[in-house]
């Protein structure tokens, strides 16, 4: 049995893992130089920057995402969060505990899910948190901003109750010794080891279908037949490879969270501590990490690697960069700290195809056909959802 999958980001990867072990024969085709997608690390004067992601696994060792590379004997050191988080909130300082928030924002917490689960009336998170006390608004805003993308307006809350239930669960984020690119590198090994053959540089051109059943692929105008295709590359250019006009008229209002990440050097920490910190008075940034408090290899000697994140409001890309900027100079005041990089991200590029809770889950209307990654997200925290994702998609198959 041959399976052919389409893109080399976390999603892909982990499914070329799976199949290979069920015994397929995998072949893996990524359009781009180097395997990783938006999860991998680019050398910038000593720095470790990303492709995407922010160094940072959001359930630590203890979640799905951990859990899979176990399963595959990818072997990477994650260092777990302490504190998980803290919130910066009036010029102050908080450690995010479930002691930071009112009792009485706590009571009407649970009254709220009481009422979703008996009566199922769907409502968005801020509908939801409206009304409790700022500390708490602000707050979901900036996990909502930092974890997903998106603002609460635009997040359903019965998926939000699924997240904040791993949350519960598997608690907070860690890193991994090495950054993103430890765990590309450790899973590539691990591929490579059962015969799994990756092709840089090698776009996929069609997906060729026979009625309900995928055939194969085009790549640099071959025809290469195949029993399994798992797609990385979301559902929309999924779907505009098979040329199959349901197919592209079911996914075409599929609506993408967009970011902007800021990537800072600094002589002296600023965060402190190897878990997120969460700014509630910031106009656009959510929140900021500062990785080398775990690794300090991911920047030259003398230097602190801080990567801030926000969601992108409105439809000026500029403007957005702009109020980000402001803010990382209010939140500096009078630190020395220099701008390495500033990525935008959106649409099908590099992450995020679908925004949290709107995904539609990885079946296609191709029976052997399955789309993983960013466009098919699980309920979870970005890399966590893109894990149980790929679970529940190679257990169709």
């Amino acid at each position: 049995m041959k399976a052919i999958v389409i893109g080399s980001g976390i999603g892909g990867l982990f499914s070329a893992g799976i199949l290979s072990e069920k015994g397929y024969d995998v072949v893996i085709y990524e359009k781009l130089a180097f395997p990783g997608g938006r999860f991998t690390n680019l050398e910038y004067r000593g720095f470790q920057l990303t492709t995407g992601a922010l160094h940072m696994i959001p359930h630590g060792s203890r979640g799905p995402f951990a859990g899979m590379l176990r399963k595959l004997g990818a072997d990477v050191e994650i260092v777990d969060s302490a504190p998980e988080a803290t919130a910066l909130y009036n010029g102050e300082v908080y450690e995010v505990v479930s002691d930071s928030f009112p009792i009485l924002t706590v009571m009407k917490f649970a009254w709220e899910v009481f009422k979703e689960k008996i009566f199922r009336k769907e409502k968005s998170l801020w509908d939801m948190v409206s009304g409790f006390d700022p500390f708490t608004k602000k707050f979901t805003r900036a996990f909502c901003g930092w974890s997903l993308s998106i603002l609460p307006e635009d997040m359903p809350f019965s998926r939000m109750k699924k997240i904040y239930d791993m949350v519960r669960r598997y608690r907070g984020p860690g890193i991994p010794i090495g950054g993103c690119r430890a765990v590309i590198d450790s899973l590539i090994e691990v591929l490579e080891s059962n015969g799994v053959k990756i092709f840089l540089k090698h776009p996929v051109e069609r997906i060729i279908t026979d009625g309900s059943i995928v055939r194969g692929v085009e790549v640099k105008g071959e025809r290469i037949e195949s029993d399994v295709v798992v797609s990385d590359i979301g559902h929309s250019l999924t779907a505009g490879l098979t040329q199959s006009e349901d197919y592209m008229s079911w996914v075409e209002n599929l609506i993408p969270s967009r970011g902007i990440k800021i990537s800072v050097a600094v002589k002296e920490p600023f965060v402190g501590h190897t878990g997120v910190m969460f700014t509630l008075d910031t106009e656009r940034i959510s929140g900021m990490n500062e990785v080398t408090q775990a690794d300090e290899n991911l920047a030259p000697g003398g230097y602190h690697l801080v990567m801030t994140h926000q969601p992108v409001i409105t439809s000026n890309v500029r403007y957005e960069i702009n109020l980000g900027l402001k803010d990382l100079k209010k939140l500096m005041g009078d630190r020395e700290y220099e701008i390495l990089a500033i990525q935008s991200y959106s649409g099908d590029w590099p992450v995020n195809r679908v925004s949290a809770g709107r995904d539609v889950g990885f079946r296609t209307p191709f029976e052997n056909l399955v789309v993983v990654g960013d466009g098919a997200k699980e309920d979870g925290i970005e890399v966590e959802g893109i894990a149980v994702g790929v679970v529940r998609a190679m257990e169709e198959l």
